[in-house]
């Protein structure tokens, strides 16, 4: 029977669950293709009907609109542009409706065909009829009108004529006195008097023949406009009879001509004819009108119920899309289900018989490396893990008869060598040994030194925040020193973040200005610390010429020093571990050198130790027998630290008596006024007033943060998620927003992003533990102002305030504080503060003195007080003082006031600075 290889099995096991794999991808690829095309189909079907119904809509609105306005148009442009906006939103209600019956299910009911275009069409004839008629209404008005004043004008003219004959008549009765005029004037009477009268009647006929003549165009039904026929027809009757009394027969001729025109407009094709005429046309208008709106309405209403159909199919559809759904997915949820049991199953037999079986050999392997041989491994198959296993056999029995060989050859060598070949091959095979678990180690080490930030943060925050609060002097020198000692492993750290990405940190340097007496005072804490510890003796010695302040990289000669110092107490298990500091001048550059020695009285070590001092993972048999932990790691790195510094590292020893290692690093000489900038990393005394939200989800990170704040005066909001900043910006102002870029919820590229969309916005600052550089471009790629990293610098903090709100005040008390601490390094804390408060009292003095002085007294006093105020830093004041000094004469009232109003802002910054610099508490302030 042939055997399956374990390298068929191993491809078996994988084959089968990459295809178990691909079938449930391609079934779920099924179930997903299905309800996209699903949706997709009611999408297809359900919208394109939604969008006709509602342009059908939309088109019956405007159909409405413009039949209702066919009644008023006025114009044949008015009415061409009706009727052909009018056709088009009819053409396109037509069109969707054939559209619309060809998407919606059979049982939608559609007409077959519409009246809406032959209604139209009538209409816009009956329209156009309507119009031409008018314009001849108007046309014939006018001409009746005109005839109508024209006869009006010859019947004033006979009544005038009528009214002159009456007149001479009756002068002429009363020209001959001596004859009785009444016969006459009944004759007179007879003849003219009445035919006047009938003239005057005739002209009030014609004239509201005329009126009524002009009021026909106007009526808007056919009752009124027969009413005014019957009424016209019964006024010209009237007229003709009173034709007659018209004195004049021509005039009689021509008003008869005029009164038969004024008889043709009311025949039927006549004024009032056409008339009649036109409010037909306008009646079959509206009829046809509102036929028209009818029509639209009930395809418009065919249309909706269309849709309504169309979308309860759709949503048939979908139930019945929904129904086979679930039953897919049910069926992909059980071969999810068989697929996980197969693969469960076929992962327990890989365990069992793969990697079990592997995992048998490694630890025997691991086992018989240590040189635990025990009995023969049991073969558990005929594959490859079978033949391992007797691979294995066999090298626990070479191993085993190489041990015995070891031993024996071990014993002969002893007897003729002694000690010297013993201990070097203990120390090769501690090398490799140790060599094999760096490497092993390195992966580990580069994740858990990142890390190390979150809590290093932590740490350099609270050290910082109790060395500010701390005023006892020998607890805020220990304070001091654990705070040096975090901010060097935060440098170690980056060290080591930067090893493990893959770039050489050997060359890689950090100068910075440092006052040599503070390394040295730190490292002599450190010694003294872990010497109390073993009961040793701690002595430090540092040369009396020595520079105080040196430039170089005073981390890495911290860690140099470190290392040797913990070495010589590891060593040493009674007597003195001295420190010696001492320096020499470089003939050729001028630049001093620094010598370090770490002496101790310890184990010591051979010549054959000594040589391999160095050397990576070399211990003597000493350290290994007394049991004292380490791997000999520190000076190997210690080694490469001094090389990378420029210097060397030397060792003497001798076996028994004890060592002593020397360190020489060239440096450089410091600038003292940088070494504050450069050291003190914490600025107490500040108060920025900012509302500050602190974004972080670490417990840890917050409370640094707003320790660092509230002691720059700043009001802390905190919040653990992006969400929840956003929230508290919507109901708050900020002026800071300190945001963590790996937040739960949300990037903190994502909350800056939603904070900057506010009018308010506060100034975004990022906050991460990578090591990432605070650029331009970092700043411009992530939307932030400033990138800070953690730990988190409150240096950096308050340059970070003071770009967000500029503060001049702040400035200038920070130069106070500046000088304070300058003057306290070099006198020394008492000397200082008995120097600013012997100037605190003796100011009010002075500025009284200054202004009861004649001119020549008064500058010299105000030339004094400026020095003893430029010793302080105290502009402002100076400023004053400089123009007081420049005066000529009496000093005027304005300048008084400003002198005597910048002595009490000095006198209250020194005030301030003597708090914050630890050198009087608040209650011992000094009162103006």
């Amino acid at each position: 029977m042939r055997r399956t290889s374990f390298d068929t099995r191993l491809i078996q096991v994988l084959s089968a669950m990459a295809a178990m794999a691909i079938i449930v991808g391609l079934a779920a690829i099924g179930v997903n293709r299905y309800l996209i095309s699903t949706k997709n189909a009611f999408v297809e079907t359900t919208l394109p009907a939604t969008t006709l119904a509602s342009r059908i809509g939309a088109s019956s609105e405007l159909v409405g609109a413009l039949a209702a306005a066919f009644v008023q148009v006025d114009t044949q442009e008015d009415l061409a542009q009706i009727a052909e906006t009018l056709k088009l939103a009819v053409d396109d209600i037509e069109d969707g409706m054939q559209e619309l019956a060809a998407i919606a299910p059979p049982e939608a009911d559609f007409p077959q065909t519409s009246r809406t275009r032959d209604i139209l069409e009538r209409m816009t004839v009956n329209a156009g009829a309507e119009l031409q008629l008018a314009a001849r209404i108007q046309q014939v008005g006018e001409h009746v009108a005109l005839d109508g004043a024209r006869l009006d004008a010859l019947i004033e003219a006979e009544t005038d004529l009528a009214r002159l004959r009456i007149t001479a008549g009756i002068a002429d009765l009363y020209a001959s006195p001596e004859e009785d005029p009444r016969p006459g004037l009944d004759r007179l009477a007879d003849r003219y008097f009445f035919g006047f009268e009938r003239l005057t009647e005739l002209a009030r006929l014609i004239d509201a023949m005329r009126i009524q003549f002009q009021q026909v165009p106007d009526l808007n039904t056919p009752e009124d406009v027969q009413a005014a026929h019957e009424s016209l027809a019964r006024t010209l009757v009237l007229v003709q009879r009173r034709m007659v009394f018209l004195p004049s027969p021509q005039v009689a001729l021509d008003a008869t001509s005029l009164l038969q025109r004024q008889q043709a407009a009311i025949g039927s094709e006549g004024l009032t004819g056409m008339a009649l005429e036109r409010l037909a046309l306008r009646a079959g208008i509206a009829s046809d009108s509102a036929l028209l709106q009818s029509t639209i309405a009930e395809l418009a209403a065919r249309a909706r119920l269309a849709r309504d159909a169309v979308q309860a199919d759709g949503a048939a559809q979908i139930a019945l899309a929904s129904q086979r759904s679930s039953v897919l997915v049910s069926g992909l949820f059980l071969a999810v289900v068989s697929v996980a049991l197969v693969a469960a199953m076929l992962l327990v037999y890989a365990r069992r018989r793969l990697i079990g079986r592997l995992s048998e050999i490694s630890q025997r392997i691991v086992a018989v490396a240590r040189g635990d041989y025990g009995n023969p491994m049991p073969i558990s198959g005929h594959d490859e893990i079978g033949r391992m296993e007797k691979a294995l056999n066999i090298l626990r029995r070479r191993a085993q008869d190489e041990a015995r060989l070891r031993d024996s050859l071990e014993e002969a060598v002893i007897a003729r060598t002694g000690d010297v070949v013993a201990e070097m091959r203990a120390s090769n095979a501690a090398r490799a040994d140790a060599e094999a678990a760096n490497r092993s180690k390195s992966a580990f080490l580069a994740r858990m030194s990142h890390e190390i930030r979150t809590p290093l943060n932590g740490i350099i925050g609270m050290l910082d925040l109790l060395e500010a609060e701390t005023e006892d002097p020998e607890r805020k020198a220990r304070t001091k020193t654990a705070l040096s000692s975090a901010r060097d492993l935060r440098e170690i750290t980056n060290d080591i973040l930067t090893f493990a990405s893959g770039e050489t940190t050997a060359d890689r340097g950090n100068p910075v200005h440092f006052v040599l007496r503070e390394l040295v005072g730190q490292m002599g804490h450190h010694l003294q610390s872990l010497a109390a510890q073993k009961g040793l003796a701690a002595v430090v010695d540092l040369s009396e010429s020595a520079p105080v302040v040196l430039y170089g990289d005073a981390v890495k000669i911290r860690q140099i020093l470190g290392n040797l110092i913990s070495n010589a107490v590891k060593y040493t298990r009674e007597g003195t571990v001295t420190l010696t500091v001492d320096h020499a001048m470089d003939e050729r550059s001028g630049q001093p050198v620094l010598s370090f020695t770490v002496a101790d009285t310890g184990t010591g070590m051979t010549s054959q130790a000594l040589a391999r001092a160095f050397d990576a993972y070399a211990r003597a048999d000493s350290a290994r027998q007394a049991g004292i932990e380490g791997l000999g790691l520190g000076l190997a790195i210690s080694r490469s630290l001094t090389e990378a510094l420029g210097g060397a590292l030397s060792v003497e020893s001798e076996a028994g008596v004890g060592s002593r290692f020397s360190l020489t690093v060239p440096l450089s000489l410091g600038d003292p006024e940088q070494v504050a900038q450069a050291g003190d990393d914490w600025l107490p005394g500040l108060k920025m007033s900012r509302d500050v939200l602190v974004i972080d989800d670490h417990r840890v990170n917050l409370m640094v943060a707003r320790g660092y704040l509230e002691k720059l005066g700043c009001r802390v909001t905190e919040a653990g998620t992006g969400r929840a900043a956003l929230q508290l910006c919507r109901a708050q102002r900020f002026d800071l927003a300190l945001i963590d870029l790996d937040l739960p919820d949300m990037r903190g590229e994502e909350v800056a992003a939603e904070l900057r969309r506010h009018e308010d916005a506060p100034m975004l600052v990022a906050l991460t533990a990578h090591l990432a550089q605070d650029t331009a471009e970092s700043r411009a790629r992530l939307g932030f102002a400033r990138i800070l990293t953690k730990p988190i610098s409150p240096r950096a903090l308050a340059e970070v305030l003071e770009q967000c709100v500029p503060d001049t005040a702040i400035r200038d008390d920070m130069s106070v504080i500046e000088s304070l601490r300058a003057d306290t390094e070099d006198l020394g804390p008492q000397v200082t503060a008995a120097i600013v408060r012997e100037f605190l009292d003796d100011l009010p003095r002075a500025v009284d003195h200054l202004f009861s002085s004649a001119a020549e007294d008064r500058r010299k006093a105000a030339h004094k007080l400026k020095g003893a105020a430029s010793n302080f830093r105290l502009d402002a004041f100076c400023a004053v003082l400089a123009a007081v000094e420049k005066a000529d004469s009496d000093l005027d009232e304005e300048l008084l006031r400003e002198v005597e109003q910048r002595a009490m802002e000095a006198a209250e910054s020194l005030e301030a600075a003597l708090v914050a610099t630890g050198l009087q508490s608040a209650a011992g302030s000094t009162n103006w």
